[in-house]
Order: C-alpha cells, then structure tokens, then sequence
C-alpha cells in the first residue's frame, strides 16, 4: 500500500490531473486517498451516484454528507471546476463514460488537458476500460494484491475485533495463506478461521487456503489445484523428470546469492495423452507449491477492456501466491487465434496473449509456468523461443520400458500386483500406444474380468489391446513430422530413442480431414 501511496503523491506532483485506479477495494482506495489528502495538504471529496458528494473530515476521521441530491456528471464537473486545492474521487464512473456520454467523455479531457496543478481527478472502478478517446490524458494505477505487510495488519484488525488475547507475532505461514485475497476477502478469511476454532495459529491455515480457493474459483478462469499425482505416476520421460528435481533446486534458499535465477518455466509439446498434463500436476506435488490452472478460454470476457483485465488480474494473483506454478493445458488453442485476432475480434486476442507472452519475458516473481500443447502449428513463434521459458520438452510415445512402468502403474492403482502379470508381452503387443490409452486398456480389461465373475488376466489385457486402434495407427505421418520437427528444435523428453511406427498395416485406413498435418514449422 506504500509503494502505491508514494506513486499516487508523484502522479499528483508531477500534475497528473487525471488518474484511474483500478481495484476491488474500494475502502483501499479510499484509505489511500485519505492519505494522499492530508501529505499533501488537500481536500478530499468522493461522489457516486447513489449516495451523491461527502466531504473528508480529518478531525472526525469520517465522510461528511457535502450534497446528496448530486447525482448528475453535469452537476459534479461544474463542483470540480469550481474548487481549487482538491482531490475528487467519481466511483464507478466508467458507464457514463461510453460512446452515449460524449459529453462527459469531453468533460474528463477538458479536466486532463488544462493547466492546474492542484487539482486532481481520480476515476476508481473494478476493472481497467477507458475509451479510446482518453487513453492518452489518463494514468492508469493498478492496485496490486495486499502485500505480507497489509496482510499482517488485517491479521491484527481481526485480532483486535474478536478480542484475541496473546495474539503475538502471527504464524508466518498464516500470513502468506492469506496472499492473493483482497483486504475485504482476507479479513474474512481469518474471521471465519477463528469463528469455526477460536484461535488464529498455523493449525487455521487450511482453513485460510480453502477460501482462498473459493475466492479464486470465483473468478472463473483461475483453479487452485491441489495434486494427488506423484512423480512417480509418471511412466518414462526420465529426461523430463531429470530436469525437473534439478532445476526444482533453483527456489532453494541460497540459490540467488550462488548465481542462480528462478526457473521460469517449461513447455511441454507432444502427442495427446502421453502424459504432459499428469506431468504439470506432478510437479505441484514435486515442489511442494501452489499449482494454478489457467483457463485462458475464460479470460476472453463480452465487456470492452474485460480480457485484458482478466489476464492482468489472474497473473497478479498468481504473482501474489509466488512461488507458484501456473499451469496452462493445451495453450494452442488460446493462441491459434492470434493471426486473424484484428479481423474477427478488434485484437481482443492479440492483445491478451501479447500481454500474456510479455508477462512471461519479464517476470520477476517466482511463478513457474508450465504450458502443454498438442499442435505445434497452431503456436506462435514467439512462444517458442527461449526467453519465454526454460526449456521445450517433446513428449513422444513411450517405448516399450516406459509401457512397461505405465501398464505397472496402471494395475498398481487398481491394486493389483504386476508380478502377477506378464507386463512384458503386454508392452510389446501394445506397441504405438500413448499412456491415456494403456490406461483405458486396462479398465477395459477389468471391465471383461468382471463381467465373466473372476480376476482381471493377461488374455483380458490382450483382448482389450487387440480392439483398440490406437490414435498412432492413423497418425503416424504427423507423429514422424513432429518428431523430426523436435529433433531440432526440442528436448526429448525421454531418455530413450522412439520406437518406429508400422505404416504398412495403416496404409488402407481411411483419414479425416483433421487427421491431416500441415505445419508451417516443418519444411
């Protein structure tokens, strides 16, 4: 709250007349205002149009009524115009700020583009719009999430208001709980906590984060993840795995004075179900962090000024919660948009991924990205540069070990022993098959099992691998295009070559349109 107290004296300072703050917390705003007015040495108004003009009282530490009958723009800019030495916040003022309001639009310009040095502006709203004609008159403030400092001091608010004695110094890990909640949502957090045990300790912190967890669901786009997939669930990709509990390392205490720069991510490239997404939850559970699913299809939102806004406020809680691990599945198909995104949307996409692409290059908080994808063609160029991330995994078929560990795996779920099994010739007769479809394989098998009334046996696995077709079988011609597009331009995954595919038994099968592979990547 400093930080952007100090920003705001500068920007009245520096004879910025017209400033937007954007954020939920409007008692933030107000705190912050009040501020300002007294360093400053300024009077302090506020006017919606439900409650109409109040006047700050220093001396009684509260708003007084000025005139609640005020509920026009007309009527509030002529008040403006005609006092000096002012700060005027207009909550919510951006709907009387569309291309209907031409005036008031006129109005804001005339209040940005004249020479008064104290008198200030300050449009508050939840979310960044401003039309096109004021994009350049007027600053835009961004309040971040409330800092550990902010939230120590709800901590103590909340201490103070249910009378908790021996409060003392908060648990720390309490605290950054409490991280990517508004001051409104965090003073409910810990209120609750103590409502439903009557303490605030490290033992409420469980109950911090599952509010935590409704607040981000809320927000449509952002799912606080919390994995039960292990490292070990993953078959294969020994290179992948490799990679990850080394660079892990990069978070430790020590790291940073030794040289070293947090991991910024990775993305994860190959053929569907074969592993990438179990592997992005894995990792949650590997580093012991926060994961983050990012649905970048609910970002897009109908208001103008709304996508960006989502994407900037997801990327600010995520920051908020570092370190953290934000996990975006299939990003082609946010990003396939890209090319035609001024023709079809008024650059709305565009837009929204170039903010998301630039957050990814100059990032500082130790957010750790981890981006999966199927289709390569449909992926900017500029995602696929390093910069953007630490390295680019292809994930290929596995091989015959690695169908060994995942057939292995599979049973060892279903709490059967492998031992049991001829796991072998299981992974040699199933030869193309990516994981999702061993895993069908085998419930396919307990299935037959338990129709015929006894224990699940190799014959069963075997009839279930003889009925599948597996999605190698009629695309093979893109897998061998996608490996050799990697080959170059990639690091495999797994520590072990490919297996080839046998085109011989596909030539006679029928495609789909879809099936066919025309990428620009690939010469």
């Amino acid at each position: 709250m400093g930080n952007c107290g100090t920003a705001l004296n500068n920007l009245i300072n520096a004879s910025v007349n017209v400033i937007q703050i954007v954020s939920y917390e409007t008692l933030r705003i107000h705190a912050m205002l009040i501020r300002s007015a007294r360093e400053l040495e300024r009077g302090l108004y506020i006017w919606n149009r439900v409650e109409g003009l109040k006047k700050w009282n220093n001396d009684k530490g509260a708003f007084d009524e000025e005139d609640a009958e005020m509920r026009n723009g007309d009527a509030i800019f002529r008040f403006y115009d005609e006092h000096e030495n002012v700060i005027l916040l207009l909550e919510d003022f951006f709907p009387d700020l569309t291309e209907h309001n031409p005036e008031n639009i006129r109005r804001v310009r005339n209040a940005a583009l004249k020479d008064s040095a104290n008198r200030t502006l300050i449009l508050s709203q939840p979310h960044r719009a401003l039309p096109f004609e004021l994009e350049k008159e007027v600053h835009v403030l961004e309040l971040p999430y409330p800092d550990l400092a902010d939230i120590k001091a709800i901590y103590k608010k909340v201490c103070s208001k249910y009378n908790i004695k021996n409060a003392g110094d908060p648990d720390q890990e309490l605290l950054e709980a409490a991280l990517g909640l508004t001051i409104m949502e965090a003073e409910k957090a810990f209120s609750l906590a103590y409502i439903d045990s009557g303490s605030l300790s490290r033992s409420e912190v469980p109950r911090v984060i599952m509010e935590k967890e409704s607040v981000i669901k809320k927000s449509g786009y952002l799912e606080y993840y919390h994995p039960k997939e292990t490292i070990d669930d993953v078959g294969g990709l020994n290179n992948l795995k490799e990679w990850l509990k080394k660079r892990g390392r990069g978070f430790d205490k020590g790291a940073e004075d030794f040289g070293l720069t947090s991991p910024r991510g990775i993305l994860l490239l190959g053929i569907p179900g074969t592993g990438k997404s179990l592997t992005a939850k894995a990792i949650g559970n590997l580093w012991h962090y926060p994961l983050l699913r990012l649905d970048m299809g609910k970002i897009f939102g109908g208001i103008v000024g709304q996508s960006e806004s989502n994407i900037r406020g997801a990327l600010n809680i995520v920051e908020t919660i570092a370190p953290s691990i934000l996990w975006i599945d299939e990003i082609e198909k946010a990003m396939s948009g890209m090319s035609s995104s001024g023709s079809t949307d008024g650059g709305t996409t565009a837009r929204v991924l170039g903010t998301f692409l630039t957050w990814m290059q100059e990032k500082s908080k130790p957010v750790f990205v981890v981006a999966t994808a199927n289709d390569v063609s449909k992926l900017p160029p500029e995602l696929l540069r390093k910069g953007r991330v630490d390295e680019i995994f292809f994930v290929d078929l596995p091989t015959q070990k690695e169908r060994e560990m995942i057939i292995s795996i599979h049973l060892k779920r279903k709490k059967r022993d492998p031992k049991k099994f001829n796991i072998r010739e299981l992974a040699q007769k199933s030869c193309g098959f990516s994981g999702a479809e061993l895993e069908e394989v085998v419930k396919e098998a307990l299935f037959s099992a338990f129709d015929k009334s006894r224990e699940i046996r190799d014959d069963d696995i075997i009839e279930a691998i003889d009925k599948t077709f597996p999605l190698s079988r009629t695309m093979h011609e893109t897998i061998d295009k996608l490996r050799l597009w990697a080959k170059s331009r990639a690091v495999s995954a797994s520590a072990e070559e490919p297996e080839l595919l046998d085109a011989e038994k596909d030539k006679d099968i029928p495609k789909l349109k879809q099936e066919s592979y025309n990428n620009p990547f690939i010469g």
